[in-house]
């Protein structure tokens, strides 16, 4: 985890914010910062943000404190099994706030931000180059994020709307994922034709299950009577892995094929016992 804790890193922390400061307060262009400058747009492979709120002679201890722990918010915001790649940014403000994302540093595939409200309560609506992302309610200690792959982020914006009185905390930067196998050659037989049946699901999930064995991360005993089986594991990485290999695209397709009825608990859809009766279609 690349965590700012040292004297050093908060130090680098501070003078960031200066820069920040410099620029946002004076029109004229910089002359004897441009290492710094450079390389905070090396780091963040050219995101930049605009009316962040920081003080001029002194920068606000959230800030400093927004700064020092973004790379432990960006991390966090993803399975642990992904690293930080290059110094993520923090802020905190009131208003709307914007994200420019440049080309990503080398080794990164996802661009994550985590919106954290401070104070007061109302809606923060993200949009990525004008198009409509999330919207989700905000009271002091809540959280949203969201995450885009580098090859559809890069070269675009990230729009943060303020609706009511809040005060945020905004993170984000680059991470990189250790790579997952593509689908095996049973799994893709299985969709080969567009629909997966009962057998070919449960003939995958036994895949699955075979493969996270292989792997030393085995899920014990699962019951497989129900519509959708259920299953967990602490080893995110292996879990990640086989399901790639093995079930993801079998499971997804299956869920498909039987969404949530009108009426029904969303909670609890899944988990009653599979009638094949009732589901002539997919039942072979």
């Amino acid at each position: 985890m690349n965590k700012i804790t040292d004297t050093n890193e908060r130090d680098r922390a501070v003078r960031a914010l200066l820069v920040d400061t410099v620029e946002r307060t004076s029109g004229r262009r910089r002359r004897h910062l441009g290492t710094v400058a450079g390389a905070i747009a090396c780091v963040l492979g050219g995101a930049a943000v605009g009316g962040a709120v920081t003080a001029a002679a002194s920068p606000d201890p959230a800030a400093i404190e927004a700064q020092s722990r973004a790379a432990v918010v960006v991390h966090g915001a993803g399975p642990s099994y992904r690293t930080v790649v290059g110094t993520p940014v923090g802020r905190v403000g009131s208003a709307d706030e914007t994200i420019t994302v440049g080309t990503p540093p080398r080794g990164a595939d996802t661009f994550v931000w985590v919106a954290t409200c401070r104070t007061g309560n109302g809606v923060l609506e993200q949009t990525v180059s004008g198009r409509p992302r999330s919207s989700s309610s905000c009271t002091a200690g809540s959280t949203t994020s969201d995450s885009r792959r580098a090859t559809d982020i890069a070269g675009r914006t990230v729009h943060i709307t303020v609706h009511g009185d809040l005060g945020w905390t905004l993170s984000y930067g680059w991470l990189r994922t250790p790579p997952v196998p593509r689908a095996s050659a049973a799994q893709d037989e299985a969709m080969e034709d567009g629909i997966v049946t009962r057998s070919e699901y449960l003939a995958a999930f036994d895949r699955f299950q075979g493969c996270m064995t292989a792997r030393g991360a085995s899920l014990g005993r699962i019951p497989t009577s129900s519509l959708f089986v259920a299953f967990g594991a602490s080893d995110v990485y292996t879990l990640d892995w086989c399901t790639a290999s093995e079930f993801d695209a079998v499971d997804t397709t299956w869920q498909a094929e039987h969404p949530l009825p009108a009426g029904a608990d969303a909670g609890s859809w899944g988990s009653q016992p599979y009638d094949p009766a009732a589901d002539p279609r997919y039942a072979g």
